[in-house]
């Protein structure tokens, strides 16, 4: 494509996450753009007459490719057009040498859809629902009080490791460790951390909201509540996860009234987060605090990619 070729599009997605997430989606769409201008962004777009109508980008590390983006502009929006685009870079990544799992959590790609057919044997998907709760007024909540002896403190990067090691544990057989694979290792957990900390994807990491609990009896990590800024009046939780052994004890709503609390006296007025639809339990919990479900979206993951056999040299 043509440099600034996208400049409309990614207005329009920008529009988009403002309008239906109330997220600023800017400072993603300018790296889009610019990896776009510069020739270096893999994908697909969907063009007619010289206009882009939607596109998706892809990005593959080591086995692993990722779908990270896909949007159709709306009068040209359908179905089929998006998963012309889904099947496209899941076609392209499982050619890729090595690859041999593909992900893909897109908010703005509407649950429940017919799957593209690419690669439909290895396909396997979750629904997920994007959450919202009105920090104005306050809502009435008790103080976050565990039942447990905790200590708090904010998010310090040389908490990193440990918390890698609490998000690893805490996921252990966990459906969220069958979507994203970061969670099954404590390697896997480092790279999450470093992801939602030091890149802007799930906007920008707010380290006063950014709470972890610590055992006062025996000193270890018992949970943590990690949040980003992703517009100036919206908070995100991007994790929330308590110690197995210490589940149910008020924990994790101790920290999420903390870490929210928080956003509010930053001059936050909303706070989000996502979930997976079967994890009852904490959707059970995140409405009791007043989370509304804002948009059902899908996580579609190819496992045990084998491309297809095409060519000569297939």
């Amino acid at each position: 494509m043509a440099p600034g070729s996208l400049h409309d599009l990614l207005l329009e997605e920008t529009a988009s996450w403002r309008r239906e997430l109330h997220w600023d989606f800017s400072s993603s769409a300018a790296l889009v753009r610019q990896f776009a201008d510069e020739q270096t962004l893999g994908g697909f777009a969907l063009v007619a007459g010289g206009e882009v109508l939607g596109y998706a980008y892809t990005v593959a590390e080591k086995e692993k490719g990722l779908i990270g983006d896909l949007f159709v502009r709306e009068p040209y929006r359908t179905v089929e057009r998006e998963n012309s685009l889904l099947a496209a870079c899941v076609d392209s990544l499982a050619r890729m040498r090595g690859i041999r799992r593909i992900e893909a959590q897109i908010l703005l790609l509407a649950a429940p859809r017919p799957m593209p057919a690419a690669y439909h044997d290895q396909l396997q998907s979750y629904e997920r629902q994007f959450l919202q709760c009105a920090l104005r007024p306050w809502p009435g909540w008790p103080s976050g009080v565990a039942r447990c002896r905790l200590d708090f403190d904010t998010w310090r990067p040389r908490y990193h490791d440990e918390a890698a090691r609490l998000l690893a544990d805490s996921y252990a057989g966990h459906i969220d460790s069958h979507i994203n694979d970061q969670y099954q290792s404590i390697s896997g957990a480092r790279r999450f951390l470093t992801y939602i900390v030091d890149y802007p994807g799930c906007g920008t990491f707010d380290e006063e909201a950014s709470l972890l609990a610590w055992n006062r009896d025996t000193g270890r990590l018992a949970g943590m509540c990690l949040a980003s800024r992703v517009a100036p009046e919206t908070g995100h939780i991007t994790q929330v996860c308590v110690s197995p052994a210490l589940r149910d004890q008020g924990i994790g709503f101790a920290l999420m009234v903390d870490s929210m609390r928080a956003m509010s006296a930053a001059a936050c007025t909303h706070c989000s987060l996502t979930v997976t639809s079967a994890n009852r339990k904490a959707i059970r919990l995140y409405e009791r605090m007043g989370f509304v479900n804002k948009r059902t979206f899908a996580a579609m993951v190819w496992d045990g990619i084998r491309p297809a056999r095409r060519g000569f040299f297939s």
